[in-house]
């Protein structure tokens, strides 16, 4: 049973990771004083310590609440469980040797960052880990075993991918084998929304450009009769203006967009640039200070902008594209002749079945307050900084909670399938290498 439980957690969690409990084992448990450890297998070269399964078990069950009621029999499950699972890591770094496969210090780095972030996200901050501990963040990210152990997780997961890449796609069929074998295990679903969308991006016109690049030129004419770059920088730049475009430290070569960071390389001192063209608009740069690789740069910078009656317009169309809906043309045909949207126009529009739970706020709000069939006013969506644009939701259907089925879930059985079947595969390569 214990097992099933296990198998399930890591499979609707679809990290591939968890296929094998030694992912549970975040961080090492601290130990007091020192204790005579045992060696209790060998993978080829490599040993699987007591106190390594000592510390798993130990973790898997304070995430979980505490040991106080588990049974001797359960433990002693979870235990060895723990121990398969080290063995079948030991192959896989085995193999992993034969293959010639490496990771860099740098990625022992972001990864070690990535647990300690999560550990931090769990008891309360960075100050309490290191309480946990007795050791600062500096000497956990340090500590060679932890070191060691970040490393030898990154290098099976990388050979996992090389003996058994994910698969492209997964059948129906071994879906529905999976749902067959597993759903009166599989926990219940929470609320679901099945949308459709119709969006307009807010698009930069070509005068705007133009007028944009006039006060840029304007600008940099300005500086060079004489002009305080910081007085320019606080009234006209839509960066950085409150510290007068000062970005306030030393930036390295690889920073920068390529045309801003050639011309700030190029400058002397004290020196301003002409005006640079990105894809974020038009830039004027003043270098402060160079040291070796770095430099510590000022900018102004004029961003094309959407104006207020172009964003009424946009927010028409789509008020006018609502109505036709309302007065009965098909959504989906709409979807296909007005969407700005790629990934969704050529399907009508379909965002398919959502979890309610992965709504932003303004988003369950406003699905909250439509019924089914219902379409929403324009709301404001926001891809990037530099994209945004209006968007109408149409209700198709909305999901209580549930249990999982193959109708109202399918999406999430697929993604668990998936894994399992990789998991499959992967017990019978580690059978075979045995």
């Amino acid at each position: 049973m214990l097992k099933r439980l296990l198998l399930f957690g890591c499979i609707l969690s679809a990290a591939l990771s968890c296929a094998l409990p030694s992912a549970f084992a975040q961080l090492p448990v601290p130990k007091e004083g020192s204790t005579l450890d045992a060696v209790i297998a060998v993978v080829g070269k490599y040993p699987i310590f007591k106190s390594s399964i000592d510390a798993q078990a130990e973790l898997f069950l304070l995430q979980r609440g505490g040991p106080a009621n588990v049974s001797a029999d359960t433990l002693m499950a979870l235990r060895k469980q723990i121990l398969e699972s080290e063995i079948d890591q030991k192959l896989l770094l085995a193999q992993a040797d034969l293959d010639s496969i490496t990771v860099s210090e740098t990625e022992v780095d972001n990864e070690l960052d990535q647990k300690i972030k999560g550990m931090a996200a769990r008891v309360g901050g960075e100050s309490e880990v290191e309480k946990i501990y007795g050791k600062t963040i500096l000497e956990l990210k340090a500590s060679p075993d932890l070191r060691q152990q970040t490393r030898d997780n990154l290098i099976v997961q990388q050979e996992r991918f090389k003996v058994l890449p994910p698969p492209a796609s997964i059948s129906r069929q071994d879906v529905e084998t999976f749902y067959k074998l597993y759903k009166d295990s599989l926990p219940p679903m929470g609320a679901k929304v099945d949308l459709s969308t119709i969006i307009k991006i807010l698009k930069t016109l070509p005068d705007q450009k133009d007028r944009s690049r006039k006060l840029a030129e304007t600008l940099a004419d300005s500086l060079k009769h004489g002009a305080d770059f910081a007085t320019l920088a606080k009234r006209y730049s839509d960066a950085n203006a409150e510290s007068g475009g000062d970005l306030g430290t030393f930036y390295p070569r690889g920073t920068f967009l390529p045309a801003v960071e050639e011309e700030a390389f190029k400058l002397a001192p004290g020196g301003v640039s002409g005006v640079i063209e990105t894809e974020q608009g038009f830039h004027i740069i003043k270098l402060i200070e160079r040291r070796g690789e770095e430099v510590h740069i000022a900018q102004i910078l004029i961003k094309p902008t959407v104006n207020a009656a172009d964003q009424a317009a946009v927010r028409d169309t789509l008020m006018a594209i609502r109505d036709s809906a309302l007065h009965g043309v098909d959504f989906s045909l709409l979807a296909q002749r007005n969407s700005d949207d790629p990934e969704t126009r050529p399907f009508g529009g379909e965002l398919g079945k959502i979890s309610v739970d992965n709504l932003d706020a303004e988003q369950k709000s406003v699905v909250d307050s439509l019924n089914e069939g219902e379409i929403s006013m324009p709301i404001r969506i926001a891809f990037s900084a530099e994209r945004t644009g209006y968007q109408i939701v149409k209700v198709n259907k909305k999901i209580p909670p549930h249990p999982i089925s193959l109708e109202d879930d399918y999406r999430e059985l697929e993604a668990a399938a998936t894994q399992w079947k990789q998991t499959q595969d992967l017990q019978t390569w580690l059978a075979r290498e045995r």
